[in-house]
């Protein structure tokens, strides 16, 4: 997953990719007592959905680059989620065991904004819903540290 995500663990969420086409990605998440935020009494709040939709834009973006890459080594790129308009959450929280499928879908692109639907689904059923709005700067404007 470092190698399509600009991030490292405890920050990197998402445990892998299921599949990923030119507009969509699949990733799966795997709930447990070591995830982080979880609590033994809540579980993971479901509004940590938002960030892993966000991560699953960015494997896309990582995988994408990859693709497009003549040598097959591309480094992940620094986005930024920058908000939703439209997030639904139909439960509180996830519990230790559950299996998640996190489904984004690229809407608009333009340069370097873009707008992606997401869910957070359990055993078929959308637990969390988002359109977010996303910025990835070019590579000149990336910090590196």
């Amino acid at each position: 997953m470092e190698k399509l995500v600009p991030h490292a663990k405890p920050m990197l969420l998402i445990d892998r990719i299921l599949a990923a086409d030119d507009t969509s990605l699949k990733a799966a998440v795997q709930i447990d007592e070591n995830s982080l935020f979880y609590t033994p009494e809540n579980g993971v709040p479901s509004y940590v959905g938002i960030e892993y939709i966000a991560q699953a834009v960015s494997a896309y973006s990582g995988w994408r680059a990859w693709q497009a890459s003549t040598t097959g080594n591309s480094e992940p790129r620094i986005g930024y989620l920058l908000g939703t308009r439209k997030m639904t959450l139909h439960e509180t929280s996830f519990t230790a065991g559950d299996h998640l499928t996190i489904d984004v879908e690229n809407i608009f692109e333009d340069g370097e904004m873009g707008v992606f639907d997401g869910t957070v689904c359990r055993d078929g059923q959308v637990i969390v819903s988002a359109r977010i709005n996303v910025y990835q700067p070019k590579a000149e404007n990336t910090p590196t540290s």
